[in-house]
């Protein structure tokens, strides 16, 4: 008898580390499936609004050994978009003004389509670290199962895929806070220098991407904490060897940051641009030192007191709302990871759902401070601990019998509509938005400028002799080889045919064209024929 219980016991164990290999094999192929639905859209889209800026401040830093173009985002994303573009040739004039830049780095060498796989390439970086936190953080606490349906919840979130697959800062922002909240939960469980020293480095990785990780991160710890001390007696004793290993990360994060931005040091520069308002016009042409990072938070600062026209369910705002991006959420997000993500309240015997719904909760807390109301691009670092609550929530659901089936329609409803929604995930809306999306939210979330090379190609097929233009980004027509073409007027009526971006449409006005029959070009330009 004891020899047959040690035989069974022998084939359980295997059977449990065949379940958990294959969990982590389906994991794996999940990241790689998103990979190939992000490189397939690489020469499907043109380039978005905020493309060449973050090209051009790129190859700046690595022909010019210069970081003007726009301070206020830090450069370590642009570093490694720019990478591939600079080894293939991508030309770099400083000669050029600004805008000149901007209208011609994705043209250099005539090879338009080549320069946005070389520029667009590099993100799939960021997106692999993403998702490969936001699974072991769920495979810590949840085991092989949970990291699994983490997994699946953030690699087939639609604005997760439609971000990875542009050369932007989004992506990156969110693998940072994820890393940053993964390095974190490691060192609460133990609190050495050396995790400390991690948390540190990783904190200043995400500030690096984005400076909306400064809130962002501190927030989401602060939450996790605080969950941790109400449930665990033992979090509540360790407090005195969490505070000296709070310093030694400190200094960490500092030093990270510090090397991100050369290790130089100009205090001069810093004080004469932070004394003036309009440094970022002033000091354009300034070479690149370590106080470009406080320059930069400077020039942040600056420009949340500037209008930016935000829009939301018809009306219009030069400074936001406060509750556009909970709004924004809940309508760009899958109404399957959103409901699985508040499931996680009622996940109790979970402690990583409690904990990382409060690291989600207070990301979108400190995004209502923000007034740029531009996207819902802002508040992406939330998926990261928004899919392991999920998960929490949805491995909870399958240990009753009574929620197993409602558990497995909502990870099948999520990855039915996300693969439903491919390739135009950018314009994704769920279902709650209803047939008009772009009567409630525009900008980046459904019109970025992304459906150009569309727009070619239909006025080739429709064999268009003359065009009517007004989309959002920095396009050279002539060079993407669309018909003659003219800038229309706001209230100058124009006949023949139009192309409208929705943004522009709902922003500008263009009142001429409105109850007027069109056609759509991809998701985000309104084609008309006015005869």
């Amino acid at each position: 008898m004891s020899g047959s219980g040690a035989r069974s016991g022998s084939i359980t164990y295997h059977k449990i580390c065949a379940v958990r290999k294959s969990a982590d094999i389906a994991s794996v192929v999940l990241i790689a499936l998103a990979m190939l639905r992000i490189a397939s859209t690489w020469t499907l889209f043109s380039a978005t609004v905020d493309e060449p800026m973050h090209l051009a401040a790129g190859l700046q830093i690595y022909t010019q050994h210069d970081y003007s173009y726009q301070p206020e985002n830090p450069p370590l994303p642009r570093l490694v978009n720019a990478f591939a573009p600079w080894l293939g040739g991508v030309e770099f004039d400083p000669a050029k003004s600004v805008n000149e830049q901007l209208l011609h780095v994705f043209y250099s060498k005539h090879r338009y389509q080549t320069n946005l796989v070389l520029a667009r390439c590099g993100n799939l970086l960021f997106f692999v670290f993403a998702s490969l936190a936001t699974w072991w953080w769920a495979r810590r606490e949840l085991g092989p199962r949970g990291g699994l349906i983490a997994t699946l919840l953030f690699t087939m979130q639609p604005v997760i895929v439609a971000h990875s697959g542009l050369g932007t800062t989004d992506t990156a922002a969110t693998a940072g806070v994820a890393l940053s909240l993964l390095a974190f939960h490691r060192w609460l469980e133990r609190p050495s220098n050396a995790r400390a020293i991690v948390f540190g480095a990783a904190y200043a990785v995400a500030v690096l991407c984005k400076f909306s990780a400064i809130g962002y991160v501190p927030a989401a710890c602060v939450a996790m904490y605080m969950v941790r001390l109400l449930r665990d007696e033992e979090t509540r004793r360790a407090w005195k060897r969490i505070a000296p290993s709070f310093a030694l990360a400190a200094v960490t994060c500092a030093f990270v940051i510090w090397a991100g931005y050369g290790f130089a040091v100009d205090r001069l520069g810093f004080l004469e641009h932070v004394s003036s308002n309009s440094f970022i016009a002033r000091h354009a042409d300034w070479p690149l030192p370590a106080h470009r990072f406080f320059v930069g938070i400077s020039a942040l600062m600056y420009l949340t007191t500037l209008p930016f026209f935000g829009f939301a369910f018809g009306k219009i705002s030069p400074h936001g709302w406060w509750w556009y991006f909970p709004v924004a959420l809940a309508l760009k997000s899958t109404l399957a990871s959103l409901l699985l993500g508040l499931g996680a309240f009622f996940a109790r015997r979970e402690r990583v759902a409690a904990e990382a719904l409060a690291a989600a909760l207070a990301i979108l807390a400190v995004s209502l401070t923000s007034p740029f109301a531009l996207g819902v691009r802002y508040v992406m670092p939330i998926y990261a601990p928004l899919s392991v609550a999920g998960a929490a929530a949805a491995i909870t659901m399958l240990r009753h019998h009574r929620l197993k089936i409602a558990a497995i329609v909502l990870l099948a409803w999520h990855a039915v509509v996300s693969i439903a929604s491919h390739p135009d995930t950018l314009a994704y809306f769920n279902e709650a938005a209803g047939p008009r999306p772009w009567q409630l939210l525009l900008d980046s979330n459904i019109d970025w400028g992304q459906d150009v090379l569309r727009l070619k190609r239909v006025a080739d097929k429709k064999k268009i002799d003359r065009l009517g233009i007004s989309v959002p980004g920095w396009h050279d027509y002539d060079a993407l080889g669309l018909p003659p073409h003219y800038e229309i007027q706001r209230d100058v009526p124009s006949s023949g045919w139009i192309a409208v971006g929705e943004h522009n449409f709902g922003i500008v006005g263009y009142g001429w064209l409105r109850g007027r029959r069109y056609e759509r070009v991809g998701k985000s330009i309104r084609l008309y024929y006015i005869p």
